[in-house]
């Protein structure tokens, strides 16, 4: 990440800034401007073409973010578990969907129509009744959400890896694909979709090749903003990270001229349906259009939202393959990589790419429409639901919304749900004719009534629910709303121990008090940054972590001033030469470190769209050059961990100790300096800096100063804390049974 708007906001950016034509980089020593290579004004063609190809590959490596390569629970393989159940939950869709989207099409309607006509004899208070209810049953829902949160740290589930000390055998695939070989995988990309045998399937795999690169400029670009404002990179604070992200993805959407959001329609981005992005039309894999819906709060309204923004999509060809042939060419040529999952030595196959994309799709359609059921409710109609039954389904005429099968059962099937679609609906319309007179009356007899329920019941229970609805907002499980946008959050260098409570009191108020400020071009330095991580983090994850110490040795967060916002990312500014000349050819973390002193504001490697359209220009060169010049690569840490344009890296590890083994049974060196979530905690030294190198061609790991059977030092004590975590968690029970007698 940053989140998936400014990736997707950033691509389009990037193929609108070199549709332009004639993008050249400052040159140097190292980067010729006169190499030769493909067009970018016609490589930013291809984007626009094909942009939801492009859309899914700016989301790049956090697709894999859905793959179910959780590791194992002792001894309970979790990983083959899920992935079992993911495809028996698969198939179970795929069998019932036809059914679904016929009874959707046939009968929906009819539905509709019986709550419409049953909102009409009771005078509306079936409906106002309906939404009290849902109302305090959302407030029960989130309240027990809110317990649960504030009590475990379910985002520690998704750290790293890297922070335990496993070495990439442990890895999950989406901490391999931004920390190991980034460079590499995003130029493979690109020379992978040149093997196709289509121009069209080319054009499509070259869009989403160009997509990722955007990924990986406005990671590396972008992360140093967001671990600014963090404190420090994803591996330290995950949680924190991940709820600055949520809102710099919500302030982006209201910024962005170019995004969805069009005269009232899709206004912020929890309804900004943005699976319509990243969705593929069945047969071509065309985009699927946004479609206009109606704005009002009736039931005829909302449902026919429901039912237009209600797409579903598969994983168009040829992405899946792609991925999987890059995957083998990139890390597979050596034997360092992931080996979680059980099948194929580690790999994920494409149906588990294809997997990823539907659980990701999903993801989006629950998080990105969900602000429509938090807006305020308006008050009531005197006439609110007096339309003519409806016969149709609005989304009948929808991409996907059709049906090829051409099987005598299904066509049979179809010409009897129709028949009874036609004899329900004569018989609702005969209904609504003959209570229309007294629904009328109703109306106004219960409108005083319902009028006062509005005002005593469900606006304030409304207002109740947006109050604990804003700790799931401010702990990171749920995208802000326009008015739940925090400006610390979003914001370099602004205190917020007053953030949760400002974000209560701002309600209703978009932005508040936030003006687009003068920047100065000194970059803002937290001189203990990366702040360590507080075991109780996730608690507060809205605080700044100013009470920790720093993770030795300090680093350089980035070159961004106090009062830098993400929109310092979209200005189209180039890396200056001198910047990225040096902390490209860096070896070492003291290299990288060594240009942190010499950033600005206006002097660092870009931002997201300058330095994107750079790696857009850099991998499509024709490598080697005809004079036989190679064209450079960098494989960049894409979460900027540990410090501003650091490469990937690795603990340097033991040479000569026994391996310890990960929670898979493989065995792993230990690293010399253990990190911060290592098992036992006590591995831990705070005190001594960390003992890194960067991943460079032909360097190998260093080993330790004094190495001294670290590993068999680490395997008893992770045994033993084991044993004493399970005692201290029976004295916490017995302690606790003897007080509640």
């Amino acid at each position: 990440m940053p989140g998936p708007y400014i990736h997707i906001s950033a691509m389009r950016a990037t193929a609108q800034a070199l549709a332009r034509g004639n993008f050249k980089p400052a040159g140097s020593a190292r980067i010729k401007p006169e190499w030769t290579g493909a067009d970018t004004a016609e490589l930013a063609r291809i984007m626009q073409r094909h942009p939801n190809f492009a859309s899914l590959g700016a989301i790049g490596p956090d697709l894999f973010f859905f793959l179910p390569d959780f590791r194992n629970q002792g001894p309970f393989p979790l990983s083959s578990a899920l992935i079992g159940v993911l495809r028996v939950l698969e198939g179970l869709y795929d069998a019932l969907d036809p059914y679904i989207e016929k009874y959707e099409r046939y009968l929906g309607p009819i539905t509709e129509n019986a709550a419409e006509e049953l909102s009409r004899l009771t005078g509306g208070l079936s409906e106002s009744v309906g939404n009290i209810a849902g109302e305090l049953s959302g407030i029960l829902i989130t309240a027990l959400e809110n317990f649960v949160v504030t009590r475990v740290d379910l985002f520690e589930y998704f750290s790293l890896g890297l922070n335990v000390g496993y070495d990439e055998q442990a890895f999950l695939w989406s901490d391999m694909l931004h920390y190991r070989r980034t460079g590499q995988f995003a130029r493979e990309l690109w020379n992978q979709a040149a093997r196709f045998e289509s121009q069209d399937q080319q054009d499509k795999a070259r869009a989403y090749a160009l997509g990722y690169m955007t990924h990986v400029g406005t990671d590396v670009t972008g992360h140093a903003l967001v671990n600014a404002i963090s404190g420090g990179p994803f591996r330290l604070h995950w949680q924190r990270h991940h709820l600055v992200e949520n809102h710099m993805d919500a302030f982006r959407y209201l910024r962005d001229g170019a995004g969805p959001a069009h005269g009232g329609q899709y206004p912020q981005l929890s309804e900004s349906a943005l699976y319509f992005d990243i969705a593929f039309r069945e047969n071509d894999g065309a985009g699927v259009a946004r479609p206009a819906y109606p704005s009002g709060n009736t039931l005829r309204e909302n449902w026919t939202r429901r039912r237009l923004l209600d797409v579903d999509s598969e994983l168009a060809d040829p992405i899946a393959k792609l991925l999987h042939e890059t995957i083998t060419a990139v890390y597979y040529k050596d034997g360092a990589h992931p080996r979680i999952l059980r099948e194929d030595d580690g790999k994920p196959g494409e149906d588990l790419v294809a997997s990823c994309y539907r659980l990701l799709f999903t993801f989006l359609k629950m998080t990105t429409v969900d602000g429509f059921a938090h807006e305020p409710p308006p008050p009531p109609e005197l006439f609110p639901n007096l339309q003519f039954p409806t016969f149709n389904d609005p989304q009948a005429s929808a991409p996907g919304a059709g049906d090829d099968d051409s099987s005598w059962w299904d066509d049979l099937l179809d010409f009897i749900l129709s028949i009874v679609k036609i004899l329900l609906y004569i018989v609702q319309v005969a209904i609504y004719l003959g209570s229309l007179p007294w629904a009328i009356l109703a109306d106004i007899a219960t409108y005083p009534l319902r009028l006062g329920l509005y005002y005593a019941l469900e606006l304030p229970l409304f207002h109740l629910l947006k109050s604990f609805r804003a700790v799931l907002v401010m702990s990171g499980y749920l995208l802000p709303m326009d008015d739940e946008i925090t400006v610390g959050l979003i914001t370099v260098g602004m205190p917020d121990a007053q953030a949760f409570a400002g974000v209560l009191n701002d309600v209703g108020n978009v932005l508040p008090g936030f003006d687009t400020p003068v920047l100065d071009l000194t970059p803002f330095r937290d001189r203990l940054y990366p702040r360590r991580h507080s075991e109780d983090e996730f608690k507060h994850p809205w605080r700044y972590p100013a009470d920790q110490g720093v993770e030795l040795a300090p680093t350089f967060a980035g070159p961004h001033p106090r009062r830098a916002n993400p929109d310092v990312l979209f200005q189209n500014v180039g890396p200056d030469p001198k910047i990225r000349d040096a902390l490209e050819s860096a070896t070492t973390p003291q290299a990288a470190d060594a240009v942190g002193p010499d950033l600005r504001a206006n002097s660092h490697l870009g931002d997201a769209v300058g330095f994107s359209s750079y790696l857009i220009w850099l991998n499509s060169r024709q490598n080697p050059q005809p004079g036989g010049a190679a064209v450079p690569l960098v494989d960049w840490n894409l979460d900027a961990d540990r410090g501003y344009g650091y490469h990937t890296w690795d603990f340097a590890r033991s040479l000569t100790a026994p391996g310890v083994e990960d929670p898979e049974g493989f065995k792993f060196q230990p690293p010399c300096t253990w990190p911060s979530q290592a098992e036992p905690a006590e591995l831990h030294n705070p005190t001594k800096p960390l003992d890194i190198y960067f991943l460079e061609a032909g360097v190998r790991n260093p080993g330790c100063v004094a190495d001294m059977g670290a590993g068999i030092l680490a395997a008893l004590t992770r045994g033993a804390a084991h044993d004493a975590k399970s005692d201290d968690n029976n004295a916490d029970v017995n302690a606790n049974d003897k007080g509640a007698s």
